[in-house]
């Protein structure tokens, strides 16, 4: 059961450095839970990663193991392998609502373009009820002549959320794969357009409320 487990574990490990990004010296399976999707399964990545330290430095008695990882653990792991083996989904890798830059209707726009170039954001949804109806583009030509007093709804024609869908963003499904997602970016730019942004809705449809955003460079 041992040898069984620590086989499997180290099969994790390697399809954990296969599909993310691990920094040099960082435990595999401690760079997983920070992955959005395994967030909620770090409890179970401590303790089989705490299973596998103990198992690889515990002493023995007669030759014998003291402890022995049990069906569970082994399924844990097993488990885990098959998650990961699975294709991956925009919705994994995508950020959340938390962590997005977005403004209302009603906002003032330098505030947020002080922001955007501050952070070097390439576009900042406009959201109302979590719906996004209109998109601001750092490539907008009036970002520099604006007036302080300026707010989106002023702008409406120009960042009018049709004018950008499928020129600077596209609306992908949650459970879209990554290798979909970058078929469509290339088509855009071979049609001449830069996409700057991938916003998640559950269906893919921009009617639906904003669930995700996930930038090009993350699918690099």
């Amino acid at each position: 059961m041992t040898d069984e487990f620590l086989q499997k574990y180290k099969e994790l490990e390697q399809l954990v450095l296969a599909k993310f990004f691990v920094k040099e010296g960082e435990s595999a399976i401690w760079a997983l839970g920070s992955v959005p999707e395994f967030i909620v399964l770090r409890p179970h990545l401590n303790a089989i990663r705490e299973i596998r330290n103990f198992l690889a430095h515990q002493p023995k008695y007669e030759n014998q193991p003291l402890i022995v990882p049990t069906k569970s653990a082994i399924k844990i792991v097993e488990s885990l392998m098959a998650k990961l083996q699975g294709p991956t989904t925009v919705y994994s890798m995508c950020i959340k609502p938390s962590g997005i830059l977005c403004a209302k209707i009603d906002d003032q726009v330098t505030p947020v373009v002080k922001i955007m170039n501050e952070k070097q954001y390439n576009i900042v949804p406009i959201v109302e009820k979590n719906k996004v109806i209109g998109i601001l583009s750092d490539s907008a030509k009036f970002l520099k002549d604006l007036d302080v007093d300026t707010t989106f709804f002023q702008l409406k024609q120009y960042i009018a959320l049709e004018e950008h869908v499928g020129r600077t963003v596209l609306f992908v499904a949650k459970d879209a794969t990554i290798e979909s997602v970058r078929i469509q970016i290339s088509e855009c730019f071979r049609n001449g357009h830069r996409i700057n942004a991938l916003i998640v809705t559950e269906t893919g449809k921009p009617t639906e409320g904003m669930i995700g955003l996930l930038l090009p460079l993350q699918l690099v």
